[in-house]
């Protein structure tokens, strides 16, 4: 079932409608943070709400009042997702939480959330994705954090998609700085590394596997590298890891293996 929250209320689809004064609908300014509801929990919540923070301030927003929105939209669709769990309603125990914010002309803020069933990608946790390099480069925009304006990352999707492709890889300059929808994580010479310092937008759930013991470098990985890694992954809220097995007909080392242990570390960072 979807459910829908408007302003902190539950409320029935067709009211699940932001205002046309809302700075999302003028102008396409607006912060989404999108979460994975793991046993009756939205996972690493403390850590989506901090990076949301942040955006808003870095646009020169108070943010007292968007984030009491976040809060309180969150926590009404958690608690509606697991209600219907426990009645033997939902697909799956896991669900998709997003949560979108955006100033309002006549002043204050609105806040529109949606939750639904999420069924993890089995296979491709067990045989890895196919990615493709997109043309359209990289727009180095993550310092403005998870922003509404985000049709660049859904033209790369579609164009990768049409060559058969899972996952767009974006660069810029023939470095690799992310994905369409998750960062990047790479092992080369026995280490780990993530893109940083290149306009990436800074993952959660990155910054999750750093705390719970994994040491992950600093790094840049050009497009020249990538016959040369051990092992590619792409980091996300809701597949938390999943290995890359192949980027334009080149294959890439096994990583599925190491993209499970990955996953482990984070469910059980969590459970802690």
């Amino acid at each position: 079932m979807v459910l829908h929250c408007l302003d902190g209320k539950c409320v029935a689809e067709p009211s699940a409608v932001l205002p046309a004064d809302s700075a999302l609908v003028r102008v396409g300014e607006g912060w989404f943070e999108t979460l994975r509801i793991e046993r009756d929990r939205a996972m690493f919540l403390e850590a989506h709400r901090t990076r949301l923070h942040r955006a808003v301030q870095a646009a020169g927003y108070d943010a007292e009042e968007p984030l009491q929105l976040f809060d309180a939209t969150a926590a009404a669709l958690v608690a509606a997702h697991c209600e219907h769990v426990s009645l033997g309603e939902e697909t799956s125990t896991i669900g998709r939480l997003r949560i979108l914010v955006t100033p309002r002309d006549s002043g204050g803020w609105s806040a529109l959330g949606r939750c639904e069933p999420y069924v993890p990608p089995v296979q491709a946790y067990r045989s890895g994705l196919r990615a493709s390099i997109a043309s359209l480069p990289h727009p180095q925009w993550g310092r403005i954090g998870k922003s509404a304006s985000y049709h660049w990352s859904r033209y790369a999707q579609r164009e990768v998609e049409a060559r058969g492709a899972d996952e767009a890889l974006l660069a810029r300059e023939g470095v690799l700085i992310e994905a369409a929808s998750a960062a990047l994580l790479w092992r080369e010479g026995g280490q780990w590394y993530t893109s940083e310092g290149q306009g990436e937008l800074p993952s959660v759930t990155l910054a999750e596997l750093r705390q719970a013991g994994v040491n992950i470098g600093a790094g840049v990985l050009r497009e020249t590298a990538l016959p040369h890694l051990q092992a590619l992954c792409l980091v996300s809220a809701l597949r938390l890891v999943v290995a890359v097995r192949e980027v334009d007909a080149l294959s890439l080392p096994e990583g599925t293996v190491e993209a499970q242990s990955l996953r482990k570390l984070l469910l059980a960072r969590h459970d802690a």
